[in-house]
């Protein structure tokens, strides 16, 4: 089968994906949010290219890279040592919380008799840097569950939220003066605990965005 002749067939699994969940949304009324914390920090510094077949390059793009491998297990060590995860967790669900209000597509409760449970799972959280000399980014490594009262699923989606660290718009509201991994190496414990948590708050606000698009 070709590539074109599979197109139609993707985009109607794609449509399809959140159906269940554009068709009951509506009736959920309203919904608490459980937080679970999975994984820790995992940071990605960037690496040099290995493919040219000049010696001298190799072992020098070798040694380069050990070196990022090396930081980058630093730079995750120094977040794990920093942030507090139940902290950051309640910053996201805080973000969540605020800007999905009494909705659309349902609105949040934070009682136990709700009608239904949005199951968050924070797989991971760290900073990726695809390449040497990129610009780096948080990320959030998220899967959301969705259970009616009845336990139902109604919802599942596996999210990452990504914010550059360079970038002015979200800098202002979340980062403050942290624009590279090497400033984010010299911050203190507090600093880096607020940084994450504010991208967490962010990246809460973000999600609330993906579900209304998912229910239609």
């Amino acid at each position: 089968m070709s590539r074109l002749s599979l197109f139609p067939i993707l985009v109607v699994l794609l449509a399809g994906c959140h159906a269940k969940f554009k068709r009951e949304a509506p009736s959920v009324g309203n919904a608490r949010v459980q937080m679970l914390q999975i994984g820790g920090p995992t940071v990605q510094l960037g690496y040099l290219d290995t493919s040219s077949d000049i010696p001298l390059i190799q072992a020098a793009t070798a040694v380069v890279n050990v070196v990022q491998a090396v930081r980058s297990y630093d730079v995750a060590d120094r977040i794990g040592q920093a942030v507090r995860p139940d902290a950051v967790a309640g910053a996201f669900e805080q973000g969540f919380a605020q800007t999905l209000g009494s909705g659309p597509p349902f609105a949040y409760n934070d009682a136990d008799e709700a009608n239904a449970v949005l199951q968050i799972e924070i797989l991971s959280y760290g900073v990726y840097v695809p390449y040497l000399g990129a610009a780096g980014e948080f990320t959030y490594d998220m899967r959301m569950r969705m259970y009616k009262s009845d336990g139902d699923r109604i919802y599942s989606a596996h999210h990452t939220c990504t914010a550059s660290l360079g970038d002015p718009s979200v800098a202002e509201r979340v980062f403050g003066v942290v624009n590279n991994v090497a400033e984010l190496e010299k911050m203190g414990d507090s600093e880096i605990q607020a940084t994450f948590e504010g991208m967490a708050r962010w990246c809460g606000e973000w999600f609330v965005a993906r579900m209304r698009k998912h229910a239609g």
